[in-house]
């Protein structure tokens, strides 16, 4: 059973490495699978066989599954009209300063009166501010929003898009997991007609999420000015959005995100009480406990309120594999038949796949299944004879030190202090706080004052632990950061930790120590002397770009922030410095003020080392940028252009810092947000040094930039445009992108290919004397593409 079901989840997994979608058709191949076993027996008999229809079913399974999200999907020639859609909000809204965000069930969807067919789940945000900047009396109408609530809105959609870059989140895949099929916004400022109406406060198909809501803003009320009111929330129904950005960099430095996640751990706990405390009551419950023994009634009320303690986490990947792996024993405590542990991973590995296959797009999934596995593994009788808490702390070492393999594939990092944080947080957070939040939950309605003591005091708690985790989280090499390893690396490692952590005498143990080498010392792609790696990064509406030699690294811009709890610089430039395995910022140059340029600095401060900024604005610690700098890396110039701090400008993008990079007989020019009165300067004044072969296009290619006599000086053969997707400035401009078309130059647009790399220098241009593909700007889009991306 076991291999079959490992040859369905190969399947399903095979699926996920497709840049594109096979047709639909193939599926019907499922219906012929099923056939199978009512084939003579010699046809199905060989395991082989058995094993290789399982395969093919778990990647046609995919498939189906994969269409049918796909499939229904926002028409291109929609994004950015006012459609009018009927719907019900199928989430809790997320509110800050700016806006609220909500996922919205479109029931209804028209667009001049037409009716259209809807793209079902979409995600939506109400801003708090209309487009000209005053605060709208419909928001005020929004103060009552809530879950399971059925509304009639305007709407601007626009298809599921991303940052695409290496290292980085991919938000296309998250809300394809999701099966979000268009984001966009409330329309407030409609010219034409204004409405945002409510029609019913409560829809019935949604009472789960209904309860889920009111709970939410019952705690909420009692908690909100705790200090771990997220914490609780979180512990109490699986609402994570309330835990701050601080909050989340303690628990992964110490391994103790899983604490927060409605996981195994909680849901087991709770059934196990219910199960103790039906068990002891249910022989007093007079002629009833005649017909049915203690255990198994005691199996099944467990069950039902592990399965509704599932619910109010919204079945979460961790909380589905709990509740079917619990499902399971507790039938089997009903039936009065017994199952190994194997078995019930199995199955409850089955059940989910069956359910929903594109779970194995989360890392949740995987580090869930793993950890149990890990425990499943480490459960073997070389544990029995030792003391409970060295058996905790074995266990805890064993689950730690297993799963770095899979938290450097997933995330890059790895926590080394996991196993002491895990060592006091479980037991405190299991069997302290988790029964005390259940508890008060479970009163609010009926003893709000004996709730609000409760929760109280699971603040307390908290904050005495989060204490010792902050100690923990600060301690130096709290941390471990490497570059992603490859499938063969992951399992060349995994296979090591599981060596290592086999008992004494085992054959081969201290073989593990050769396999873990590829991941501790990964290879990397190193630039040569005399050349020069550029990456534009993806970042939307903004700049960032990085610069590397064989020794040095420049970071130029660092893109926009877009909210407290969001930058480019945290979810970006730091992903991609780290898969890059670099340690330092020699250089960090920020061109001028604007938002869409420097956003993200204090991300990047707070993360990594950073040599010298050199700015065109004041900055606490930084050099002025100015025309004249020079200097050379590893045979690599980089001279500035701009700004000449002579010369008044009225415009600040006029003075944005312009460095030309060169490399042998390649240059590329990052040339930030001037316009035409800078480009004229540098015409005149730098005319010979402006000729590169890739240019960073000024202001985005905006029609206030990219001079015809600008474009004549730089000559570029390539044009790198920074842009976000579908931006309000409605860049590049049109005459602008004809001008570039016009001098034949290829152009390269972020949005459309994601982050663009290229390297400069001799070496890079030439193979055997011949000049070769190299030269080409590589599209981390295009080559990274998976079938649920976007190809606009």
């Amino acid at each position: 059973m076991i291999s079959g079901i490992i040859s369905f989840l190969l399947g399903i997994l095979l699926l996920q490495q497709f840049s594109s979608l096979p047709e639909i058709h193939w599926c019907w191949a499922l219906l012929l699978i099923i056939l199978v076993p009512f084939l003579p027996r010699h046809y199905h008999a060989n395991q082989l066989i058995t094993i290789f229809i399982l395969f093919i079913s778990g990647f046609l399974w995919a498939l189906l599954r994969a269409h049918w999200v796909l499939d229904i999907a926002l028409p291109a020639e929609l994004q950015g009209k006012d459609l009018l859609a009927t719907g019900v909000i199928a989430s809790i809204p997320l509110e800050d300063q700016r806006k609220r965000r909500f996922e919205f069930d479109i029931e209804t969807l028209e667009y001049k009166n037409e009716k259209l067919i809807s793209p079902g789940k979409v995600r939506i945000s109400w801003y708090t501010k209309s487009s000209q900047g005053q605060h709208s009396n419909e928001f005020q109408n929004t103060l009552k929003l809530k879950a399971g609530q059925r509304w009639r809105f305007w709407l601007r959609l626009k298809q599921p898009h991303g940052f695409m870059n290496p290292g980085g989140f991919d938000y296309e895949g998250w809300l394809f997991q999701k099966k979000i099929r268009a984001t966009g916004y409330v329309r407030i400022n409609n010219k034409k007609q204004l409405f945002a109406k409510k029609l019913e406060e409560h829809v019935s198909q949604y009472n789960i999420l209904i309860f889920r809501q009111y709970l939410y803003d019952a705690i909420l009320n009692i908690t909100s000015n705790f200090k771990s009111s997220g914490i609780l929330v979180a512990l109490a129904m699986g609402e994570r959005m309330g835990i701050t950005q601080e909050q989340w960099q303690v628990f992964r430095a110490t391994g103790t995100s899983h604490l927060v996640a409605i996981s195994g751990l909680h849901i087991g706990l709770l059934a196990g009480f219910v199960y103790f405390i039906v068990l002891r009551a249910w022989p007093y419950c007079g002629q009833a406990a005649l017909y049915l023994a203690s255990p198994r009634v005691a199996a099944l009320v467990a069950l039902l309120m592990a399965t509704f303690y599932a619910a109010l986490s919204g079945f979460a990947v961790p909380a589905q594999r709990a509740l079917i792996m619990l499902s399971i024993v507790m039938i089997s405590i009903f039936l009065r038949h017994k199952v190994q542990s194997s078995q019930v991973l199995s199955l409850a590995l089955l059940s989910v796949l069956l359910f929903d296959p594109v779970a194995v797009l989360s890392p949740g999934f995987w580090l869930s299944f793993a950890a149990v596995a890990i425990i499943a593994l480490a459960g073997f009788g070389r544990l029995k004879l030792d003391k409970s808490w060295k058996i905790w702390g074995r266990l805890q070492w064993r689950i730690s030190l297993a799963l770095i393999p899979l938290l450097v594939f997933l995330f890059q990092q790895a926590s080394l202090i996991s196993p002491l944080a895990n060592l006091f947080a479980i037991p405190i957070v299991s069997f302290v706080v988790v029964p005390l939040v259940l508890l008060a939950s479970s009163i609010i309605t009926l003893l709000p004052d004996l709730a609000t003591m409760l929760f109280s005091l699971s603040d307390s708690v908290l904050n005495a632990l989060w204490w010792l985790l902050s100690y923990l989280a600060g301690t130096p090499m709290s941390q471990w950061y490497g570059i992603k390893p490859s499938l063969l690396s992951l399992c060349l490692a995994s296979a090591g930790f599981a060596l290592l952590l086999t008992p004494k005498g085992w054959p081969a143990k201290y073989l593990g120590l050769f396999l873990i080498i590829p991941l501790i010392f990964p290879a990397t792609h190193s630039v040569k002397q005399a050349e020069a790696e550029v990456t534009l990064l993806d970042v939307g509406q903004g700049l960032a770009a990085v610069v590397q030699t064989r020794h040095h690294t420049l970071l130029f811009d660092t893109g926009p922030k877009f909210s407290d709890s969001f930058d480019t610089g945290a979810a970006v430039v730091i992903p991609f410095v780290r898969q890059k395995n670099i340690k330092k910022l020699d250089v960090l140059v920020l061109s001028h003020k604007d938002n869409d340029h420097r956003g993200g600095l204090e991300s990047i401060q707070q993360d990594i080392e950073i040599g010298q900024i050199l700015s065109s604005f004041s900055l606490k610690g930084s050099r002025a940028c100015e025309q004249g700098q020079r200097w050379i890396w590893d045979d690599v110039l980089f001279e500035m252009l701009n700004p000449d701090n002579t010369v008044s400008n009225k415009k600040r993008n006029n003075h944005s810092c312009v460095l030309r990079i060169t490399a042998g007989e390649e240059s590329l020019l990052l040339s930030a947000d001037i316009e035409k009165q800078a480009e004229k300067r540098l015409v005149q004044t730098h005319y010979e040094q402006l000729k590169s072969t890739f240019l960073a296009a000024p202001h985005h290619g905006s029609k206030t930039s990219s001079s015809q006599a600008f474009l004549d000086a730089v000559k570029p053969e390539y044009i790198f445009i920074p842009v976000g997707f579908r931006n309000r400035y409605h860049m590049p401009h049109a005459a602008v992108l004809q001008r570039y078309k016009d001098m034949n130059i290829q152009l390269f647009e972020s949005y459309k290919s994601g982050a663009i790399s290229v390297r400069l220098g001799q070496q890079a241009g030439q193979k055997n004397g011949q000049k070769n593909s190299s030269k080409i700007p590589e599209e981390y889009r295009k080559n990274k593409q998976k079938y649920w991306n976007s190809r606009h």
